[in-house]
């Protein structure tokens, strides 16, 4: 009983703590109903919440390694219902964004390349996996990521298509669809990041229609991007 009332008392001090830095707590909450755990703000991740969602940066991490498992199997089950002839056979090539919710077991929420052997091309999937205790992994959700356009798209309909200059090289999808045009979600057919020959990257948002594009985007026009300094937006129309 002890034990019990030690956890509960760990989990309340945990939880005041994160409510006390109420930007904090707000944006975590903000995270993880607009992302569904997918993308969670660095430094304002749920560290501090009992069983809070938190992202994992270090490759050689157990949960990483886990994580990667997680992702194989997703795969490999996704790939054993597809019927001989038909499209649709993926190839895991290497996880983009990890965030790990401790549980019954962890629950790993993981953006993931693969290699799409129907179309040809890389592209991002989602993957929510429940490693449950003594019990192997049970996926909740596959899918195509939110952000992710595929070629066949960009072809078929005639989207318009923005650059993002002055990307930097920790900026990724996640971070730019959650993050930097949430506001804007509704309107975006998706987005991708383009690395050049010469180095650097841009980013390239690509619109359901063009009309009022530059209106859409003036709310952005001199502000700085999220977690960082001095870093404007800047569009290439």
């Amino acid at each position: 009983m002890d034990n019990v009332i030690s956890n509960f008392d760990q989990w309340a001090c945990h939880n005041r703590n994160l409510k006390s830095d109420k930007s904090a707590y707000r944006q975590y909450m903000t995270d993880i109903n607009n992302s569904e755990g997918f993308y969670i703000t660095p430094n304002k991740d749920g560290s501090v919440i009992f069983g809070g969602v938190r992202p994992v940066r270090e490759y050689s991490d157990d949960r990483y390694l886990k994580a990667e498992q997680a992702a194989r199997f997703t795969v490999e089950e996704h790939n054993m219902k597809i019927k001989e002839g038909e499209k649709g056979f993926l190839e895991f090539l290497k996880i983009v964004n990890l965030n790990v919710e401790p549980t019954a077991g962890r629950i790993y929420y993981i953006t993931m390349a693969v290699f799409d052997g129907g179309s040809g091309e890389m592209s991002h999937y989602q993957a929510k996996v429940w490693e449950a205790i003594n019990t192997g992994f049970k996926v909740q959700i596959f899918r195509l990521a939110p952000y992710c356009v595929k070629s066949s798209d960009k072809l078929a309909n005639d989207f318009c298509c923005v650059r993002i200059d002055n990307l930097m090289p920790w900026m990724n999808e996640s971070y730019l669809y959650y993050n930097c045009f949430v506001r804007i979600r509704r309107h975006l057919l998706g987005l991708e990041i383009n690395h050049k020959e010469s180095g650097g990257s841009e980013g390239v948002l690509w619109f359901r229609k063009g009309a009022w594009l530059e209106d859409i985007l003036k709310i952005y026009i001199g502000e700085t991007m999220p977690l960082t300094e001095n870093v404007f937006y800047s569009f290439d129309f």
